[in-house]
């Protein structure tokens, strides 16, 4: 029963045409319940995020299977940024996936929770069947197996990620520090989550439009600011993560002598991860003030990312090793198709048998008789289908358990899938 994968990601679509066929939590559970009524498709689920749209079919008739999946992008004249696997390659794209190897940034955590959140979904709208329940749990093992056995999600691979990760290594710990976050735009944004996830319960926002600060604050459970205070927080807390839109140095030397003054002693981190720079160089100066620039941070994360890349081929052979594993379990799988089928025809003949002396005998010795050819029939197959068993295990392919069929004259080639 083949596996089909249809889709785009980041490498071969472009942002327009991304978010035309980015279906949100909301559309999914009726899209698949469409899908899963359509031709030739048996199981299916859909992963949808902001840099992928992909759709993984299971189906015995894969030519309309793969009409009922191009409804998904209607409207998109010639799909050239679409891809099309088949069977292992849909799967080990999948395993890839989920490891962080087909992500924009190489290694990054999110996509497995994305996955996981995909196959929960398909679930829920009642649209996957043994070959999906098998697969997506698999693929997410086959993630967390990247993820704790080899390097290639360790480092920073952000800005954002690379600001946090100093803070830590600074303070060693950053629970219990009280962080500024200067600015209320993206990269703020993804250093407030970054700073949750690292335990730091003390955030402050400062922005010129306080509306926007509370707003943020309120998503972590922080303070914020009015910008006017700025001063007044800069003294209390240890840490700036400075990232808003201003043209010029919101932050100068001068205004931060007095700062630093009336922290009497106490170590500053700054953070300038604004273009423009938030923070004036000069800063630097002062005793007790630690500054970072954007710069500074950018040659960490180029650091983290050549240091994946070198866990690329760690990964794949994981994924590889995997993939065969689940061929094995497919090839099984079509291995107790043939079982199935060998024992039902044998039962089938062993039930046209009973029924020529079910007139003759009594209900006692019917039920004796039907009990003695059940034993019987197990006998007689318990050796032929333990051989079909430890065939498939051994890699034998299924065709060579249905020419066994065959021969016996119960498989016929026009039964095959």
């Amino acid at each position: 029963m083949p596996v089909i994968l249809m889709g785009f990601n980041q490498k071969t679509a472009s942002v327009e045409v991304r978010e035309r066929f980015t279906y949100s939590d909301e559309q999914v559970p009726s899209l698949l319940q469409r899908l899963h009524g359509s031709q030739g498709v048996d199981e299916i689920a859909l992963i949808s995020t902001c840099n992928r749209t992909e759709v993984y079919a299971v189906t015995q008739e894969p030519g309309l299977c793969r009409g009922s999946l191009m409804t998904l992008f209607e409207g998109s004249g010639h799909p050239d940024f679409l891809y099309l696997e088949n069977d292992l390659q849909a799967v080990k794209h999948l395993f890839e996936v989920s490891s962080g190897l087909d992500s924009l940034v190489l290694g990054e955590n999110q996509i497995l929770g994305q996955v996981r959140q995909a196959f929960s979904m398909a679930q829920s709208a009642k649209t996957t069947g043994p070959v999906l329940e098998k697969l997506f749990p698999w693929a997410l093992r086959v993630g967390k197996m990247a993820r704790s056995q080899t390097r290639i999600c360790q480092g920073a691979a952000s800005v954002a990620a690379a600001a946090v990760e100093l803070a830590q290594m600074i303070f060693d710990d950053l629970k219990g520090r009280r962080v500024l976050l200067l600015g209320a735009g993206k990269m703020t944004q993804a250093s407030l989550k970054l700073l949750q996830n690292a335990g730091v319960q003390q955030i402050r926002v400062v922005n010129r439009t306080l509306a926007r600060a509370e707003e943020l604050a309120a998503r972590c459970g922080g303070e914020a600011t009015p910008f006017e205070e700025l001063d007044k927080a800069l003294s209390e807390v240890d840490v700036l993560i400075a990232s808003t839109g201003a043209p010029h140095f919101v932050v100068d030397k001068a205004r931060l002598a007095p700062v630093m003054y009336q922290r009497r002693g106490r170590p500053l981190l700054l953070i300038d991860i604004a273009v423009p720079r938030d923070i004036e160089p000069s800063c630097q100066t002062l005793d007790n003030v630690y500054l970072y620039n954007i710069d500074d941070l950018q040659g960490v994360v180029a650091e983290n990312l050549s240091r994946r890349q070198k866990e690329v081929q760690k990964v794949l052979q994981i994924v590889d090793t995997e993939c065969q594993e689940f061929s094995r379990y497919l090839d099984a799988r079509k291995a107790n198709q043939a079982i199935r089928i060998l024992r039902e025809s044998f039962e089938e003949v062993r039930q046209t048998e009973l029924l020529k002396h079910r007139g003759s005998l009594t209900h006692e010795e019917m039920t004796r008789l039907e009990n003695f050819s059940n034993v019987l029939l197990n006998k007689l197959l318990h050796n032929p289908m333990m051989q079909m068993k430890k065939m498939s295990a051994a890699g034998v392919p299924p065709e060579e358990l249905e020419r066994a069929l065959e021969i016996l004259g119960i498989f016929g080639k026009e039964n095959r899938d």
